[in-house]
């Protein structure tokens, strides 16, 4: 069976080489990637839902802990996200593809929201911004999704056969977009069953201009970015939803980003020049592709070791590596970070590299 991933994810964009000429483009939002399938799994046992992620991709074992119950709202890795049923209730009876997020610099603050393992009322702070419709044969197209965050082998056939066997009730008011449905269509059918602006709403679209295009992408990101957003995604007005890495979608950053494994720490140092990290994390020290890589960029409370002990070290060896026995409170070895830089230099080592958070499995 093909490969395929389980939602639709983009490209990287490279002015040089992408032409964007009648595209669409939207602001990158820094949140939580979500599916909801329209309700038809609310209220389920997530093990009779046939696209939970229940297993284990290391291991091929069930996993250990599961929320239990489907709310019709799935996380990029087939995981149900736990809302509460006053804000599900606001969503309509069609699949959407979106972004949960909580504002501008607000990720942190959206993954401890959306992570839980029971809805609470904090999600007044959370908006489900729309992207797109997948249809049913899209989104549950034979394939095998094979990552390090999911492992599932998908049957359109075996799909439709527990799809029948929904109450009809429930599939009353469903409705499923064709398959061959562009991505301008699916703007104009949205934009008439979505608001422009609440909880839940369709994200705002710029159609690019066949002229000067690139340009109008450069001016949309420095705006976006000023204003403390991520980036831009571009999109084909022409293309089709699809689970698959694709070339019609692209994004496009001020800064690249990438993941690297915790193995290390630097003990912190008081400077002349104003630090005050005696006792603290300097940096994180970082597998990065078998190359090591010093992370700076953490808050002070990110800085704090594990223990007193530790922190003694520290204070008694500055600006020096941390023994094997030292760790963090909450940094740990062994757990992989997402990171910022500008460009990798000549031996393949990110630049102005910078923690930006702990990697989401989510």
């Amino acid at each position: 069976m093909a490969k395929r991933e389980f939602l639709m994810l983009a490209h990287k964009y490279v002015p040089e080489k992408h032409n964007v000429a009648g595209c669409y483009v939207s602001e990158k939002l820094d949140g939580t990637r979500c599916f909801w399938d329209g309700g038809i799994s609310r209220g389920m046992k997530t093990d009779l839902v046939p696209w939970a992620n229940v297993t284990n991709p290391k291991t091929g074992e069930r996993k250990t802990k599961i929320k239990p119950i489907s709310t019709g709202l799935w996380s990029r890795y087939g995981n149900p996200v736990n809302a509460p049923d006053w804000w599900l209730n606001q969503l309509p009876c069609i699949p959407l593809d979106g972004e949960l997020w909580a504002g501008r610099g607000g990720f942190q603050l959206c993954r401890s929201i959306c992570a839980k393992d029971l809805p609470s009322t904090d999600w007044e702070q959370i908006e489900f911004a729309i992207i797109g419709s997948p249809p049913f044969e899209s989104i549950f197209a034979d394939g095998v999704i094979n990552n390090t965050n999911m492992k599932l082998s998908v049957s359109l056939a075996k799909m439709r056969k527990w799809l029948d066997s929904r109450p009809d009730s429930l599939l009353r008011d469903y409705r499923f977009l064709p398959s061959d449905t562009t991505f301008e269509e699916e703007l104009a059918i949205l934009s008439e069953a979505l608001p422009s602006e609440g909880l839940v709403y369709l994200l705002r679209q710029r159609k690019l201009p066949e002229i000067d295009a690139q340009a109008v992408v450069e001016y949309e990101l420095e705006k976006i970015v000023d204003n403390g957003g991520e980036g831009v995604v571009i999109r084909r007005h022409d293309s089709v939803w699809t689970p698959t890495r694709s070339h019609s979608v692209l994004k496009y950053k001020p800064f690249l980003d990438a993941e690297g494994t915790i193995v290390g720490f630097t003990s912190g140092r008081k400077t002349d020049k104003g630090s005050k990290l005696l006792g603290k994390i300097g940096a994180l020290i970082l597998d990065y592709n078998g190359k090591r890589l010093e992370l700076s960029g953490l808050t002070d409370q990110e800085r704090e070791f594990e223990d007193n002990l530790s922190y003694d070290w520290a204070v008694a060896n500055p600006g020096i590596d941390t023994p094997y026995w030292v760790e963090g409170k909450y940094l740990r070895k062994g757990q992989t970070v997402t990171f910022r830089y500008r460009e990798l230099s000549n031996d393949g080592l990110p630049k102005e590299a910078r923690y930006m958070r702990p990697y989401s499995t989510d």
